[in-house]
C-alpha cells in the first residue's frame, strides 16, 4: 500500500511540474505574441472609453456616477451598461493621467488581462477534461491564445469589455463546477457574483446562462433535476437584476443606421434567417482562415442575401450537419458535441437573427467561439495520430508530432498577430492598413477620409500656407467621402464633410488668393479666383443642403452652411443659418458666438451685444463672449472697455494670446506690476474650453 502511495505521489509531482511548465510556456508565448501592442496609442473608440469620457477622467470620484449611468451617452444616443469596464479605466486614469505613457499602461493592462484569461481557461479546462491527457487542454489553450482574431480584443482598449466578460464568465464556470464537486453552496454564490460581474462588463454575457448548464451536464455528474433547478434559479436571479436595474438607469436610446447594419430596413424574418446563416458561415471561415482581419465591416461588406445564394446553402448544410451531430452525441457527452453547442450558444448573439448587430459582423465576436475551434483542431490531430484522449500509463511519443503541427500553425498566426498589433498603433495606421479591403464599407470610407482631414487641418494650422503641398491628401479624403456616398447616398455626415472641404478649404483658399492678387495689383488673376471661389462655395452649399435633406436636424450642416455664407460676406444668410444651428443644437456655445459676430459684421452691433449677453447668462464660465465684446470695443477705439472685457476673459482661463495682449498694454502704460502679473499668468495659462452650461 505504501509503495502505491509513493507511485501516486510521484505521479502527482510529475503532473504538477508539467502543469507549471505549461503555464510558463503560456505566459511566455502570450507576451511574445502581444508585447508589441504595449507601444500603441489610442485608436478607434479608445478615446471615448478613456481620456475623452467625462466620468472616467474624474478617476475614483467618478465611479459612483459610472454605476448610475449608461456605457455610451453622446450624439443623442444612450445605451449599454458596462460599469466594470469603465471603472477599470477610471482607476487607471486616477494614477496615470499625468503620465506620457498613459496609453502604454492601458495596453499593458489589456495584455495582462488577456494573460489572466488564458491561464484561467487552462485551469478550467484541466478540470473539465479531468482524466484526459494533460497535453489536450494545454494545446487547446495554446491554439486559443494564438488565434489572430483575438487581436482586436487585445489591441483595442475599448474591447476590454470582452476580456472581462470572458474572465468573469470562466471564473463563474469554475465556481459552479466546484459546487457540484464539493456540494458547498458558497461556490454557487461566488459563481453567481462572478457572472453578475461578467454582465456588468458586457451585456452579451447573458448567453452564458445557457453555457453554464451545458458545461455542468457535459463535465460533471450533476443530476438533471438539480441541473434544471440551478438553471431556473439562475435565470430568475439574472432576470430580477435586469428588471431592478431598469428602475435606476437612464432610458436607453439607440438607433441604428443602415450603414451600420442593412438588416434594420427589413422585418422579413426569412431574410434575416438566410443572412444570419450566411454570417455564421462567415464566422466559421474566420475561425479556420483568420485573414483578412478588419476593424469594422458594416454596409456593404456583408450582403443581405436570400435562400437562393449558394453560400447560404453551403453554410446551412454545414451548420445543420454540425447541429445534428451535436444533438446525436449529446447523450454520450461527446467533446465535439459540447464544442459545437458552445459555438452556437455564443454566436447566437451575433448572427443577426435575434437582433441586428452594429457593424453586422466583427472579428471580436468570435472570441468565445475560438475555444470551439481550438477543441476541434486538437481533437482532430489527436485522432489522426492515434493519441488516446484519456490518460494512460504508457507514454505516447506521437504527441511530439501534434506539438510540431501546432507550432507550424502558430508561427504564421504569431506573424500576423504582430503585424495586426502594429496596424492598431494609431487610428491612421489602422484605417490606412484596412482601407484597401474596406472599399465597400460606408463607415470605413468615412472614417479614413475624416482621419485624412485631421492631417489636412493640422497642416493648415501652421504659420505657412501648405495648401498646394497637401492637395493630394485633400483629394484622397474627397475620394473616400464620395465613395461612402456612392454606397449610401443618405449618409448625411459624408455630405457635410465634403461641404467642409469645398468651403473651409478650397473656397477659403481661393478667397485668400483673390486678396493676394488684389494686393499685388493683378486684377485678371483676382477675377479668375473669384470665379473659382464662387464655384467652390456653390458646391459646398449643395453638399450642406444634401446633408440637411437627409437629416433636417443636423446642426453641423446648418453651422457650416452659415460659415460658407460668412466667408462670402453674405452676412444676412449667415445669420439665418447660425440661428438654425443654435436652435437644433439647443444653444450650443460656438453657434451662439458665431451668430453674435455675424450680427456685428452685418452692421447690427446692438444685436451682437445682446447675443453676447445671452451667452454670458447661459455660459457664465466661458471667456468667448468677453473676447467678442473686447474685439468690438477695439474696433470702436474704446481701449478702456476692451481692456476690461479682455481682463474678464483672462480670468476665465482664456488663451495665452489675451494675456500677451494685456501685458503689452500695461507695458505701454508703464504699469510694471500688472505687466509682470499678466506675463507670469500667461506662461501658466491653459485654455479651459468650457462649452457646457453651468
Amino acid at each position: 500500500m505504501g509503495e502505491k502511495n509513493k507511485v501516486l505521489s510521484k505521479k502527482s509531482i510529475s503532473e504538477t511540474k508539467l502543469v507549471n511548465i505549461f503555464k510558463i510556456i503560456l505566459i511566455v508565448t502570450t507576451f511574445t505574441f502581444y508585447y508589441s501592442a504595449i507601444f500603441n496609442h489610442f485608436s478607434m473608440d479608445d478615446f471615448y472609453v478613456n481620456v475623452s469620457n467625462p466620468q472616467i477622467v474624474k478617476g475614483i470620484e467618478g465611479i459612483p456616477e459610472i454605476f448610475s449611468t449608461l456605457y455610451a451617452d453622446n450624439n443623442g444616443m444612450a445605451f449599454g451598461y458596462r460599469p466594470m469596464v469603465r471603472t477599470s479605466f477610471a482607476l487607471e486614469y486616477q494614477f496615470t493621467s499625468n503620465l506620457d505613457i498613459n496609453p502604454y499602461i492601458s495596453h499593458f493592462i489589456n495584455i495582462l488581462l488577456y494573460l489572466l484569461a488564458v491561464i484561467l481557461l487552462f485551469k478550467v479546462l484541466r478540470r473539465l477534461l479531468k482524466g484526459y491527457n494533460l497535453w489536450f487542454p494545454f494545446l487547446i489553450t495554446m491554439l486559443f491564445m494564438a488565434h489572430p482574431a483575438h487581436t482586436e480584443v487585445v489591441a483595442s482598449l475599448k474591447n476590454r469589455d470582452v476580456l472581462l466578460n470572458f474572465t468573469f464568465s470562466f471564473y463563474a464556470i469554475w465556481q459552479f463546477v466546484r459546487w457540484v464537486d464539493t456540494n458547498k453552496a458558497k461556490h454557487v454564490i461566488f459563481g453567481m457574483i462572478s457572472f453578475i460581474f461578467a454582465l456588468l462588463s458586457k451585456e452579451t454575457a447573458i448567453a452564458q446562462l445557457a453555457v453554464f448548464p451545458l458545461v455542468l451536464y457535459f463535465f460533471t455528474d450533476i443530476k438533471l433535476k438539480r441541473l434544471g433547478t440551478f438553471t431556473l434559479i439562475s435565470i430568475l436571479i439574472v432576470g430580477g437584476i435586469l428588471m431592478a436595474s431598469a428602475f435606476f438607469l437612464p432610458e436607453t436610446t439607440r438607433s441604428m443606421s443602415m450603414w451600420e447594419n442593412p438588416l434594420i430596413i427589413t422585418d422579413n424574418f426569412l431574410l434575416h434567417l438566410s443572412t444570419g446563416s450566411y454570417i455564421l458561415g462567415f464566422y466559421l471561415k474566420l475561425l479556420f482562415v483568420p485573414y483578412p482581419l478588419l476593424y469594422y465591416y458594416g454596409y456593404n461588406m456583408i450582403p443581405v442575401v436570400g435562400w437562393g445564394n449558394p453560400w447560404v446553402l453551403v453554410s446551412v448544410l454545414v451548420l445543420v450537419a454540425m447541429l445534428v451531430f451535436a444533438i446525436a452525441k449529446i447523450k454520450n457527452k461527446n467533446i465535439l458535441s459540447f464544442a459545437i453547442l458552445y459555438f452556437f450558444i455564443n454566436m447566437s448573439m451575433y448572427a443577426n437573427i435575434v437582433a441586428p448587430v452594429p457593424g453586422i459582423v466583427g472579428d471580436r465576436f468570435v472570441f468565445f467561439a475560438t475555444l470551439s475551434f481550438a477543441i476541434f483542431i486538437i481533437w482532430l490531430l489527436f485522432t489522426i495520430f492515434g493519441i488516446p484522449l484519456l490518460k494512460t500509463k504508457k507514454r505516447n511519443s506521437r504527441i511530439i508530432w501534434v506539438t510540431i503541427l501546432i507550432i507550424l500553425i502558430m508561427a504564421p498566426y504569431g506573424y500576423y498577430v504582430n503585424i495586426r498589433n502594429k496596424q492598431w498603433k494609431t487610428q491612421y495606421s489602422l484605417y490606412g492598413a484596412d482601407m484597401p479591403r474596406l472599399w465597400n464599407s460606408v463607415k470605413a470610407n468615412n472614417l479614413f477620409a475624416h482621419e485624412l482631414m485631421k492631417r489636412v487641418n493640422h497642416e493648415l494650422s501652421k504659420p505657412v500656407n501648405p495648401y498646394k503641398f497637401i492637395l493630394g491628401i485633400i483629394d484622397k479624403a474627397d475620394k473616400h467621402y464620395t465613395r461612402a456616398l456612392e454606397l449610401d447616398s443618405t449618409h448625411f455626415s459624408a455630405w457635410n464633410n465634403l461641404g467642409i472641404i469645398y468651403s473651409k478649404i478650397h473656397g477659403n483658399q481661393a478667397r485668400l488668393r483673390v486678396q493676394s492678387h488684389v494686393n499685388f495689383n493683378k486684377p485678371e488673376e483676382a477675377e479668375k479666383e473669384k470665379i473659382n471661389a464662387q464655384r467652390y462655395f456653390s458646391k459646398a452649399t449643395y453638399y450642406f443642403n444634401q446633408a440637411l435633406k437627409y437629416n433636417p436636424e443636423y446642426g453641423s450642416a446648418y453651422f457650416n452652411l452659415a460659415n460658407t455664407y460668412e466667408l462670402q460676406q453674405k452676412y444676412d444668410s449667415a445669420i439665418i443659418y447660425f440661428q438654425k444651428a443654435q436652435e437644433v443644437d439647443e444653444g450650443e456655445l460656438v453657434s451662439m458666438s458665431r451668430l453674435a459676430n455675424a450680427y456685428y459684421l452685418n452692421k447690427q452691433p446692438l444685436e451682437a451685444v445682446q447675443q453676447n449677453e445671452k451667452i454670458i447668462k447661459d455660459y457664465p464660465n466661458s471667456d468667448m463672449p468677453y473676447i467678442n465684446l473686447g474685439n468690438y470695443a477695439i474696433n470702436a477705439n474704446d481701449t478702456i472697455a476692451a481692456v476690461e472685457y479682455f481682463s474678464k476673459a483672462f480670468e476665465l482661463g482664456s488663451k495665452p494670446a489675451i494675456g500677451k495682449l494685456l501685458s503689452s498694454y500695461y507695458a505701454f502704460k508703464g504699469d510694471k506690476s500688472k505687466y509682470d502679473y499678466y506675463m507670469k499668468k500667461t506662461q501658466e495659462t491653459k485654455p479651459l474650453g468650457q462649452n457646457k452650461k453651468q
